[in-house]
Parts: C-alpha cells; sequence; structure tokens
C-alpha cells in the first residue's frame, strides 16, 4: 500500500458511511434523543467526586469525560456525546485496521463485515459507557506494543470493569493461541491483558478510597437475584436468547471458525468458541440483552475478523 492519506480518508468515509445510516436506523433513537430514560450515567458525572453507593459507579470513564468536556450539563448534551462516540467506532476501527493491515482492500472487506454483522451499531442505547468501552477494547486488537495494549485495556476498565475483564479474558486467550505469526501478539501480549485487568481494578479501588466510594458490586447483586431468577427469564425466550446478537453475526461467527477448523487451527477456534461462551455465560447473568453480549464480544469478534481475512489469499497486488 503506498504512503499516503488518501488510503486511510477512503476507509475512514465508508466508515461514517457505515456507521451512521446505522445509527439512524434505531427505532428508539428520536424517542430515546428526548426521553429522561438512562440518565444514572449523566447524574453520577455531575456528582462522580462525591460519595457513591450505586453499582453502576464502578464505570467513571465516561462520567469522567463528559464532565471535563461539558457534556453533563444537559441531557441532550450528554446524549449526543454518547450519539458521537457511537457513530465514530466503525471510522476509527477502519483507520486502525487499514495501518494493521496495510491493504485496502482487505480493510475495506473487514469494515464491512463488522459493521453490518456487529448488531450493537443499530440496537445501542444512549446513555450508558458502552460505546467508549466497546471502542478502547477493539483498539487493543490492533496494538502490537505491550505498552499500548496495557493502556488501552486499563482504560477499558475504567470504563466498565465487569463486561471489558470479561471481554478481556476472552481476547487473551485468542491472543495466546493466534493462529497466524504476522497476527500474534505472543504469550507476552496475553499477558499485558491479565496485568492491565489488575491493575485497572487497583485504580478503581483507589478511586473509591480517595472519594469514599461505598458500592454494591455487580456480583452482588446477581447473587442477591439468585440463579432462578435468571434461570426463569431465559426459561421464557429461549431462542430469543441464543438469537440476542443477531443471524447474521451468528453465521458469520460459526463460518469462520469452521474456516479455522478446516484449517486444522484447532486451539485458536476454541477460543474462538471460549470468548462466545463468555459472552453468553454473562448475558444470562444479567438483564440487558444485546448490549452486554455486544461490550463482552467485540474484541474476540474483531480479531476472529482480522486473523480470517490476513489468512485469505486475496488483494495481492499493490493497494
Amino acid at each position: 500500500m503506498k504512503s499516503s492519506i488518501w488510503p486511510y480518508l477512503l476507509v475512514a468515509a465508508v466508515g461514517l458511511c457505515i456507521g451512521i445510516p446505522l445509527f439512524l436506523f434505531n427505532p428508539w433513537l428520536l424517542e430515546d434523543l428526548h426521553s429522561q430514560s438512562y440518565v444514572w450515567f449523566l447524574d453520577f458525572s455531575k456528582t462522580i467526586f462525591q460519595p457513591q453507593s450505586a453499582y453502576y459507579s464502578e464505570s467513571i470513564l465516561l462520567p469522567l469525560l463528559a464532565r471535563i468536556l461539558g457534556a453533563s450539563k444537559t441531557l441532550i448534551a450528554y446524549k449526543l456525546f454518547c450519539s458521537l462516540l457511537t457513530i465514530c467506532i466503525v471510522p476509527i476501527t477502519a483507520i486502525f485496521a487499514l495501518t494493521y493491515l496495510q491493504s485496502v482492500c482487505k480493510t475495506l472487506i473487514f469494515i464491512v463485515l463488522f459493521g453490518f454483522s456487529f448488531q450493537y451499531f443499530q440496537f445501542y442505547i444512549l446513555g450508558f459507557p458502552d460505546p467508549l468501552t466497546i471502542l478502547l477494547l477493539v483498539l487493543v486488537v490492533f496494538q502490537k506494543r505491550f505498552g499500548a495494549i496495557f493502556g488501552l485495556l486499563v482504560l477499558a476498565m475504567l470504563s466498565h470493569f465487569s463486561m471489558a475483564a470479561l471481554g478481556a479474558v476472552g481476547l487473551a486467550f485468542m491472543f495466546y493461541l493466534s493462529p497466524s505469526a504476522s497476527l500474534s501478539y505472543t504469550r507476552k501480549s496475553a499477558g499485558a491483558v491479565i496485568i492491565a485487568i489488575a491493575f485497572g481494578k487497583v485504580l478503581l479501588v483507589t478511586w473509591y478510597a480517595v472519594f469514599h466510594y461505598q458500592l454494591v458490586s455487580r456480583l452482588d447483586w446477581v447473587l442477591g437475584k439468585g440463579y432462578t431468577f435468571f434461570l426463569g427469564r431465559y426459561e421464557t425466550d429461549v431462542i430469543g436468547f441464543w438469537l440476542t446478537p443477531g443471524i447474521f453475526f451468528l453465521i458469520t461467527y460459526f463460518l469462520i471458525t469452521a474456516y479455522f477448523l478446516m484449517q486444522k487451527r484447532y486451539a485458536f477456534m476454541a477460543s474462538a468458541l471460549l470468548a462466545l461462551a463468555i459472552s453468553y455465560f454473562a448475558l444470562f447473568f444479567t438483564i440487558d440483552g444485546l448490549r452486554v453480549f455486544s461490550v463482552i464480544i467485540a474484541a474476540p469478534y474483531t480479531y476472529l475478523l482480522l486473523s480470517f481475512i490476513q489468512s485469505l489469499s486475496i488483494c495481492k497486488t499493490a493497494d
């Protein structure tokens, strides 16, 4: 690929052309923008330096950024801030994918598959820290330096610790069992994931101590509800549970894992299925549906797509 800014502008433009329509196709967008729903994080942003007790107060990064940037002054400003983050995921990912793949052709294939199969882009909920968490986790996949992987993951832990940690664990297995030397981040990178989870937790605990947070954790909430509560929810809509990420996503995911099965990359295929199982496990023990699944699977799915596209004997000519 020629060294020029034009390929990056091209893939970013394609990313916007995918991201913006998907964002606007959300059937609840107008209602969500004008409603008073999901204002917890906005209220948290206004009082972030005061004692907290709500479980969602572990997610400090987005409310802190909103406070610093002035997006917490009004509800509409906060939701527009979240909207911008959501729209930017696809074009930013496209730019990093081009840097990584060094092929406009392969990058376009990647971003089209990623954009249209990842159902979150159309069925997001404004107000949660999900877009920031997803973006940070996805960008980890494109990094080749220990420090960059570590830094992005620590920020992801501060954005939403529980979901980011589960997604990072799934990604660590895929890093460790990468099928291609060109995509392998080595054992050191898998180790960076684990260290980043621990360091992110330390930073959060330190924040809690400084500002006198006394939180009921998400784990405490799950234990309080009990297994039968979640089993009952599952049994009321079994098919809906398994189809939460969308049929297109599931077909894409399983076709790619089948491809690696045929390539005799058994360990990597197993790591991809493990990441999927972790996402379904979290989905079972929550009530937030697609948003939970999407955050946890975002990085492993991105890595799976990258590994697949990188392994194909296509786009060999210079871009």
